[in-house]
């Protein structure tokens, strides 16, 4: 292994720190990610425990099914409640880009990510990654430079529909993929408790707690 290293040209190693950095980060990425995904859907189940807890403490909730009755309705209600704004943007942005196209007489959706006069892409950078430079290391062809830049960051007042319409939709989508993701935690977490608020278990039973003696 070290001769082989030790024959590689300078470029060849810098090309194969930037790849084993690439591999490490991306790992390091996918793992945080998952945890945060975890604890995001961890806390948002417990939004089920504020909605059932009165109700199974007073026992007018008292079987499991009854309880997936009510969980299924309450969980419903909530995401209603939650979802209302997002869907409202979604439909809103919808609406805006439907009567926009039908004034123009032009219904060529392409316009909206354009990145020279009439897209969303006009703010941002844009490079050209099909033309990515590259080399060869260890007979692959790998990117080994940065793409050419396309485009700057550059307002045009021509792109004013899609500025409109583009924020406004993606902010009503992530926003309701969010609660989506929180009705399906309530929802595995109502049929996990459905069952585990019932279950009797020897292991935390007191020998007699439950026997009264009467007196004779």
């Amino acid at each position: 292994m070290m001769p082989l290293l030790i024959k590689l040209t300078e470029n060849d190693k810098r090309i194969l720190i930037a790849i084993c950095i690439v591999v490490f980060l991306v790992f390091i990425l996918i793992g945080y990610l998952g945890l945060l995904i975890e604890r995001i859907m961890k806390r948002q189940a417990r939004d089920l425990d504020t909605s059932m807890h009165d109700v199974v403490s007073t026992g007018v909730v008292d079987n499991p099914r009854y309880f997936r009755r009510i969980a299924f309705k309450k969980n419903a209600r909530l995401f209603y409640k939650q979802s209302r704004l997002s869907f409202l943007l979604v439909f809103v942005s919808v609406a805006f880009l439907y009567f926009y196209l039908l004034s123009i007489r032009n219904y060529d959706l392409t316009f909206l990510f354009d990145y020279q006069t009439k897209g969303i892409n006009t703010l941002f950078f844009i490079f050209d990654w099909p033309n990515t430079p590259h080399a060869i290391f260890f007979g692959m062809n790998l990117p080994s430079g940065w793409p050419p830049l396309l485009s700057a960051p550059h307002f045009m007042i021509e792109a004013w529909p899609s500025y409109v319409f583009v924020p406004l939709f993606t902010i009503g989508m992530v926003w309701l993929f969010i609660n989506i993701q929180a009705l399906i935690s309530r929802t595995f977490r109502l049929l996990k408790m459905s069952n585990d608020v019932y279950k009797k278990s020897l292991d935390t039973v007191v020998p007699g707690a439950d026997f009264k003696r009467t007196k004779e």
